[in-house]
């Protein structure tokens, strides 16, 4: 049976090709990509008895790796649509999903009609097939609906089609060569990053291994690593990795010098990724050690069209900054639900994720932070994500976010939330950050206040969250009668 471009088929018929090579592997979990194929289509022939077809919206509520990739592809088998159950999708209510399943382990709410995935469903004891006439599987339908916040902290989403998906994968084969590559992630089985690399891996027969523990890791030959900087950098602090492993794959954060050094110590080169949602990874960042033991970073550019420009629209270039602009023949046209936000981001073919960077001498994509995390001190303007690098590069600081004080009428121009590498040598700590502040920045900005915090608030790809620091701020100003 022919499925044009539908995503799922193209995985199927990868499986066959490549049967006994594992494609999932875990505590408890080990498939091989004929088993996770007939986990796929027994899925499919329940969800279609239930009444999954074209036209129809899965929503799921799991945390189970295999379960999450066997009901996407079911759902791309049958030509349905596919979105991950959870308070977002419930506050957002721009989609109106058709079914919803959940694992034994969540409970679901108490107001949605959940059905409860019998474990029977996921076995892989006999093929079934599932009989979907070919015209109506519409390539081009939406198929993956994801979110995310961008600039405005309120999440909007987008819907890729099958289309879109085997596109993006198609450009992602370069980082998955065909059944050499075993790769494991920090990014939880639901999130946008996740389904990214998953997608790949699995239509080049690769293997995914699941869990952060790096003697699985080596145990299964694991030669691609994909995490935020923090999330590797907790990982490490307990002890670099026995044996180094080729790739690391960082996303979403400008590394410093010396994070980089210290990945390099169990990776043999480290990619600084940058991408979104909407046009899926654009650019990427090459790190490694060179002979003579200087860190060497090079761009490298992906099959996207990267461009720095001014705001008359002309091209940045001799390390001027400006506006980052993207385009490819996958990028999504605008958000289903924030017409406004599209009309911004998406204009004249280009989507403008609201960065401001500048091109370094090797050809290296900089981002010094988001257009609007702008910090205003009397006049004087400083890019945040630049006070954030400024802050960290002090010894005894393992991160910070800065951001403009959200309260009216107080005395501190900028807060900074700080994670120290020992909290009890904070007050030291804080006289070096404000010193080199001066130093760097000017004595004229001395209204800033350094706040201690274990952690910071984080998305869903680990990253610092600035706008929820935002948040926690007013929160707790409102609760201390600071606000109306």
């Amino acid at each position: 049976m022919h499925f044009p471009l539908n995503i799922a088929a193209q995985y199927g018929a990868v499986a066959a090709r490549h049967a006994g090579f594992p494609a999932l592997l875990g505590d408890g979990v080990a498939l091989s990509h004929g088993q996770f194929w007939r986990v796929v289509n027994r899925l499919a022939a329940h969800l279609a008895a239930d009444g999954v077809g074209p036209g129809g919206l899965v929503a799921l509520n799991s945390r189970n790796m295999v379960v999450v990739l066997a009901t996407l592809m079911a759902t791309g088998l049958l030509g349905a649509g596919f979105v991950v159950a959870g308070p977002i999708l419930a506050r957002a209510q721009v989609i109106r999903p058709t079914h919803f399943y959940r694992t034994p382990d969540l409970t679901g709410h108490p107001a949605v009609p959940f059905r409860v995935l019998p474990p029977e469903w996921l076995r892989d004891d006999g093929p079934q097939t599932v009989e979907v006439p070919p015209a109506a599987i519409d390539p081009d339908a939406p198929w993956l609906y994801l979110h995310t916040s961008g600039t405005t902290g309120e999440p909007k989403f987008l819907a890729l089609s099958q289309r879109a998906v085997a596109d993006r994968s198609r450009a992602a084969a370069v980082d998955f060569p065909l059944v050499q590559t075993t790769f494991a992630t920090f990014f939880g089985c639901t999130s946008r990053p996740f389904f990214a690399r998953a997608l790949a891996a699995l239509l080049q027969a690769c293997t995914l291994v699941e869990g952060i523990d790096p003697d699985l890791w080596l145990k299964h030959g694991v030669n691609f690593v994909a995490a935020s900087p923090m999330q590797m950098f907790r990982k490490l602090e307990q002890g670099r990795l026995p044996r180094r492993i080729a790739r690391l794959e960082i996303s979403g954060s400008r590394i410093p010098a010396g994070s980089a050094r210290f990945f390099l110590e169990s990776f043999d080169k480290v990619f600084d990724v940058y991408g979104a949602s909407e046009t899926s990874k654009s650019f990427a960042n090459e790190i490694q050690l060179e002979a003579d033991g200087q860190i060497a970073i090079h761009g490298r550019p992906q099959d996207s069209e990267v461009e720095i420009v001014d705001p008359s629209g002309q091209l940045c270039t001799d390390g001027k900054s400006g506006q980052v602009r993207v385009r490819n023949s996958y990028m999504v046209p605008g958000y289903l639900n924030a017409p406004a936000a599209s009309a911004r981001a998406f204009r004249d073919g280009w989507f403008y994720p609201g960065d401001t960077a500048y091109w370094g001498q090797n050809g290296e994509l900089v981002v010094l932070g988001r257009e609007d995390d702008v910090i205003n001190f009397g006049g004087y303007k400083i890019q945040a994500g630049l006070v954030d690098a400024l802050i960290c590069s002090v010894p005894g600081v393992r991160e910070a976010v800065a951001f403009r004080n959200p309260i009216p009428a107080t005395k501190d121009a900028m807060i900074a939330f700080v994670v120290y590498d020992d909290p009890k040598l904070r007050a030291d700590v804080n006289v070096d950050i404000l010193a080199k502040i001066d130093r760097t920045i000017g004595y004229g900005l001395s209204d800033r206040s350094l706040r201690s915090v274990m952690d910071l608030p984080r998305d869903e790809e680990g990253l610092p969250d600035r706008e929820a620091c935002v948040q926690l701020v007013l929160k707790r100003a409102r609760e201390l009668g600071e606000l109306a």
